[in-house]
């Protein structure tokens, strides 16, 4: 957009590593907020929704004022921030809702229990759908979902879809793990929440090891996430200390080396109604780095991978240790 000559604000959550709260970047100005604490619970969940909704509000109404704007981008989740584009159509502002993940499954793939809140995700949903003039979804099951559970206009709604990151395509040099030596190396990149399966990564571990006999194998979990902790007390009670590696969080960049130094990626993401509607980064990132998975059966990741990986049904774990072996 900004070499089309566009002018574009960016409004956006600021992590440890941002030092200010604005700047300009490329020709594109950055307006960042504090980013709320990651916690767990309902009412975090709520605190969390409504802070940004907020902060993204009174920063817009800023750059309103200050610069201008003829049109407002909404990335969604949260879905509540679809609101804003509302509030600027209003205004006589053009409003682009950007989908990426289908919040009503994922407040239930957290495991979290409030059919108010439930309802009021969907409420926000259709709210942005049928007022949106352009919608952008990830995938065809987003995009069937925006428009028969939306109520959005079929000629309004385009697939996008992500991908890696075009340094992914490099040759890189191989991270060293500590362990590797003489070992399969099983990795695993992403977000650790409840709804990432990463528990289930473990309990196939703990079959590989006990069922099966394998104890040549090193998993490696690259990245954060707030079960991060009980993940690694799972690993403690299954015995799998020598087995499984957490790196913690990493510089984006040095992502590919990692998985350079994976033998085979795991994509251990849960078929259920909301990651059967999510296009997995991870699974294209070991493909486009040469890399076999392994990964739970979803509708989205068998229209990504194909035969590039091997499924695995009904989030069967001891299936998945039987197709790591194979």
């Amino acid at each position: 957009l900004i070499e089309a000559g566009y002018q574009v604000s960016v409004v956006c959550p600021g992590g440890r590593k941002h030092k200010k709260m604005s700047e300009t970047i490329d020709g594109v100005r950055v307006y960042r907020y504090p980013a709320p604490p990651d916690r767990s619970g309902l009412i975090a969940y709520v605190w969390e929704f409504s802070y940004s909704f907020f902060m993204a509000f009174l920063i817009s109404l800023f750059i309103l004022l200050r610069h201008g704007f003829d049109a407002i981008h909404i990335h969604m989740p949260p879905d509540m921030n679809g609101l804003l584009g509302v509030f600027y159509k209003l205004l006589g502002k053009k409003f682009v809702m950007d989908h990426h993940d289908l919040s009503p499954e994922l407040f239930q793939a957290q495991g979290r229990d409030s059919s108010l809140l439930y309802r009021m995700l969907l409420r926000f949903e259709r709210i942005s759908c049928r007022w949106a003039d352009r919608l952008i979804a990830t995938n065809e099951t987003q995009r069937q979902i925006q428009i028969h559970r939306g109520g959005a206009s079929e000629k309004n709604c385009a697939i996008v879809r992500n991908g890696p990151a075009d340094f992914f395509m490099r040759d890189h040099e191989p991270v060293k793990f500590e362990g590797q030596e003489g070992r399969i190396v099983i990795g695993f990149v992403g977000e650790m929440g409840e709804q990432d399966g990463v528990d289930s990564l473990i309990r196939a571990f703990d079959h590989l090891k006990k069922d099966l006999g394998r104890s040549d194998f090193l998993g490696v979990l690259v990245g954060s996430g707030r079960s991060v902790e009980s993940l690694k007390a799972l690993v403690r009670e299954r015995d799998l200390e020598e087995h499984v590696v957490f790196t913690g969080s990493i510089p984006f960049h040095t992502v590919p080396a990692h998985i350079a130094a994976f033998d085979i990626g795991a994509t251990p993401d849960p078929s259920n109604p909301y990651c059967d509607s999510c296009t997995t980064v991870k699974t294209m990132e070991y493909m486009v780095m040469g890399k076999p998975t392994v990964a739970f059966e979803t509708s989205e990741n068998r229209v990504t991978a194909m035969d590039s990986a091997i499924s695995v049904k009904n989030n069967d774990e001891r299936a998945f240790a039987d197709a790591l072996v194979k």
